[in-house]
């Protein structure tokens, strides 16, 4: 029990009393009196049922590029914020907070940046300017305050200077200008010691870290509605990232990103047990959490490291882990198990290192790396450390990330969960018919209960009511004032869709004008249409271009992130396929024209030369006559581009969720989508929109191939498989709007009466809301507190190598034969199971040993021989 002295309650009526709901603080216990109080908070461990922590990498709420480079960004906003207007916990309001990884741009010594703005006083700005020139930017040294960093430099003031999230400048220079976000320093900051990546094995290094909140004070396009209540958590290790993941949007990652996520995910495991349970986060001691993502992934195996080893405030905490993309390029591998120990073990276990009897043979292995062992040490050094973090092995061997929350949930299932981001895809990365979908994990989502949630759509974000909302990352043609000013803005209210359609109409035509000027006068100019001169200057770029829309013509979007999860071949081998029809009249054709588009490829890709392939190929077809009726945007993924278009298009080979369908459906666009994930969830063939006949991730048997074909085979037998089932759904969409506009209407009105906010998206969510089916079926908060689990966690991790000498002992002195079999069956398993037999010949004393257990359950059988066969070998 804690008690804490606390002061300053003012005049109350003098009474003996004892309350646990003072204004969401702790139980307290003490004599109200007319004068200044010492009342004492006494903490028995509960926590805030109405509370809930969230973790997210992307958050679209900020405002900045790097925070929504996929979908996740904008879940990770939109969920909170809607959580905190819309729901009540027993009366109580939501109270959902946001926390996101530190990052910055140019930031190698891992200190704090800061934002130098002399003669710009903040506190007299209503509206802070949307952009600073870059070398206004500095970095600080680790530790440096802003205190110390204004003294250093002679500010006359601190107001002259302020903590800052610093996004990529738009071009290079130092006028080049920086997006940003204030942050300011809180009291919730210390240390925690984390295994060393270098030097001896077992030491620790001591890592301090900082939560920072966003302030109140920041520019327009930082769109949280209480700021101060989210936060940015500081170590140096993550300062010292250019983007929130510590990787790309591609997943690619050297492993040591993993260990810089999984030391920020040790502190934030410690300011969650207590360290916001203050006046100055509002006593903020929530009883969920919100994982978002692989980042987020080691939190349970940091909580359940806290929880066993006694610290009882973590205790009860139920924490989810929302399942974004699992797909194999995504999950976080590494084939060595010492990098895995640094990413899940703590400080205990590396006393046990230090003192284990093996020591030498496996801080060999540690500095030299396992070639450097003879044959003999590499069994024993593997004996000692692969059990421990052998839970998190997937099929293929490799040490897994993504696996640690199924493990979580095995050991912990009533403090643990985890699901995907919609119901269908929650059944693809568990079905043996879609091995791909989560390779190397499907047998083990399989093997746990999940818990899917369908995402929603804060509709007002996507500014279809406003003029003059800028497209993309803004500065660019589309946005400037005089071109905005003819743009029509519209809002559906139930009754009006054909002044809707009316109203898109108008922007289609608006925009295929702009396009066919800027194309006419050349690509410099068609490129600064869509971009800033920043990203022209990164390369981003337009290819192709569409002629004005003529009454009665179509435009079918395509956006997304430029990944080979999107299927962007499919879309534009589609198009192509569909100009090539022989069933379609060549006047139906010229009435159809794409517009697709994604954040800037790598142009090596296969994707992305797929892609110009096709366009090269439609410029030549028939003589150039469908040569703009298709374009390609490299660099560009606006959803406000949805309220100047009449469909959508969408080709994820596979889909978790799909952000954008959803976006076209609030603007009234059906779209046609692959039959893969939430697509499925929220898509009816024919009814609201379209869909292939068959998933794309099908097994290699079903196109007649093997998985002893190449990867590249498989793939390109996947593509050709959907591209004439998405011709076919382009060929039904201008049928739909020619031959029967009165349906096409009807469609669309369908989509856009959808609810897909996240407070009343039950129609595709199986009947609850996203918001209340986080609330009801996975926190359980209407249960109350006293409803959890309070029992001490299980570790996540496995059990190192350890000496039984006491089984080989009592195996010589026991008189008792059936003993004596039992326990030399006990200790043939060890030795024979291990490759440890050799290493009791060799040294002649008892065997280093493996927990073959990973989950560490005594009850466990370890053997996979029967006795007869295992005494055999022993």
């Amino acid at each position: 029990m804690q008690v804490y002295s606390i002061n300053g309650y003012g005049n109350l009526s003098g009474k003996n009393f004892s309350t646990s709901s003072i204004s969401g603080k702790p139980p307290v216990v003490g004599t109200i009196t007319t004068k200044r109080l010492n009342l004492y908070n006494i903490s028995f461990g509960s926590r805030n049922m109405n509370q809930i922590l969230e973790y997210t990498p992307e958050c679209s709420g900020l405002g900045l590029p790097e925070a929504s480079l996929g979908g996740e960004g904008v879940v990770g906003f939109e969920l909170g914020e809607s959580l905190n207007e819309h729901e009540k916990i027993k009366g109580k309001p939501v109270d959902d907070r946001h926390v996101m990884p530190i990052w910055n741009y140019d930031n190698p010594k891992g200190g704090h940046k800061f934002l130098i703005h002399r003669g710009v006083s903040f506190k007299d700005l209503d509206v802070l300017p949307d952009t600073f020139p870059a070398k206004l930017f500095i970095s600080a040294n680790p530790g440096e305050t802003k205190e110390e960093v204004a003294r250093r430099l002679k500010l006359k003031s601190l107001d002259d200077i302020d903590y800052v999230v610093q996004s990529k400048p738009n071009g290079s220079g130092p006028e080049a200008q920086s997006k940003y976000c204030i942050i300011e320093p809180t009291s919730a900051k210390g240390t925690v010691k984390v295994p060393s990546t270098t030097g001896q094995l077992g030491e620790m290094k001591v890592l301090p870290y900082q939560l920072m909140r966003i302030s109140e004070k920041n520019p327009k396009y930082n769109k949280f509605k209480t700021r101060s209540h989210n936060y940015f958590l500081y170590t140096p290790e993550l300062a010292r990232t250019s983007k929130p993941y510590s990787y790309d949007c591609w997943g690619n990652t050297p492993f040591e990103a993993e260990i810089t996520s999984s030391n920020g995910m040790r502190a934030l495991a410690k300011i969650t047990a207590n360290q916001m349970d203050t006046e100055e986060f509002g006593y903020f001691k929530p009883a969920s959490f919100i994982a978002h993502d692989r980042p987020a992934s080691t939190f349970m195996n940091h909580i359940a490291n806290m929880s066993n080893g006694g610290n009882r405030e973590v205790n009860g905490i139920k924490i989810h882990k929302v399942e974004h993309n699992p797909s194999y390029d995504y999950q976080g591998r590494t084939k060595d198990p010492f990098k895995m120990l640094e990413v899940v073990a703590d400080e205990r276990d590396m006393e046990v290192l230090r003192n284990h009897p093996d020591y030498e043979i496996i801080n060999k292995a540690f500095k030299n790396g396992f070639d450097s062992l003879t044959d003999n040490e590499k069994q024993i050094a593997r004996n000692v450390i692969e059990p421990f973090v052998a839970p998190f092995k997937d099929y293929f061997g490799d040490y897994n990330i993504t696996k640690i929350p199924i493990v979580g949930v095995k050991r912990n299932p009533r403090n643990m969960s985890l699901g995907s981001v919609s119901w269908h895809f929650d059944a693809e990365m568990k079905s043996p018919d879609t091995p791909d979908a989560a390779k190397g994990l499907t047998g083990d989502y399989a093997s746990i209960p999940t818990k899917p949630v369908a995402n929603g759509v804060t509709i007002k974000n996507l500014a279809f009511d406003k003029q003059d909302a800028q497209f993309g990352r803004g500065n660019n043609g589309l946005s400037a004032p005089e071109n905005l000013k003819n743009f029509t803005p519209f809002s559906y209210d139930g009754t009006n869709i054909k002044e809707v359609l009316a109203a898109k109409e108008k922007n289609a035509h608006w925009l295929t004008d702009l396009i066919w000027k800027a194309g006419e006068k050349g690509q410099k100019e068609l490129n600064k249409l869509f971009f800033n001169e920043g990203q022209i200057a990164e390369g981003q770029k337009v290819m192709g271009y569409l002629s004005p829309l003529k009454d009665g013509e179509i435009i079918i979007l395509g956006l997304g992130r430029p990944d080979t999860q999107k299927g962007f071949p499919i879309s534009t081998g589609a198009a192509l396929h569909f100009f090539k029809r022989k069933d379609v009249p060549d006047e139906m054709k010229s009435k159809v024209k794409f517009i697709f588009g994604a954040g800037k490829w790598n142009e090596n890709h296969p994707h992305y030369q797929a892609i110009v392939r096709d366009l090269k190929e439609l410029v030549k077809l028939d003589g150039g006559k469908y040569k703009h009726n298709m374009m390609y945007i490299d660099g560009f993924t606006p959803n406000r581009m949805n309220a100047c278009t009449h469909f959508g298009s969408y080709t994820s080979e596979y889909e978790m969720f799909g952000i954008t369908p959803i976006e076209a459906k609030a603007a009234g666009s059906p779209s046609s989508v692959t039959a893969t994930g939430g697509f499925m969830d929220y898509t009816k063939d024919g009814i609201n929109g379209f869909t292939t006949k068959d998933v794309v991730m099908g097994k290699p048997e079903t196109y007649g191939l093997t998985y002893n074909d190449s990867p590249e085979a498989i793939e390109k037998a996947r593509i050709e498989h959907q591209i004439p089932q998405v011709s076919d759904n382009y060929k039904r969409m201008i049928e739909l709007y020619t031959n029967d506009h009165d349906g096409y209407v009807e469609m669309c009105k369908k989509n856009i009466d959808e609810k897909v906010d996240w407070h009343n998206n039950s129609a595709y969510n199986h009947g609850k809301s996203a918001n209340r089916r986080y609330l009801d079926d996975i926190f359980e908060t209407e249960k109350g507190w006293r409803a959890r689990s309070k029992k001490a966690m299980r570790r996540l991790v496995g059990e190192f190598g350890s000496l039984k000498e006491n089984i080989e002992i009592a195996a010589r002195t026991t008189k008792s034969r059936p003993v004596k079999i039992i326990l030399g069956v006990a200790l043939g398993v060890i030795a024979a199971g291990t490759g440890a037999y050799m290493y009791i010949r060799q040294r002649k004393k008892t065997a280093t040993t493996v927990a073959t257990n990973p989950i560490n359950d005594p009850k466990a059988s370890i053997a996979t021989k029967t006795p007869k066969e295992t005494s055999k070998a022993a």
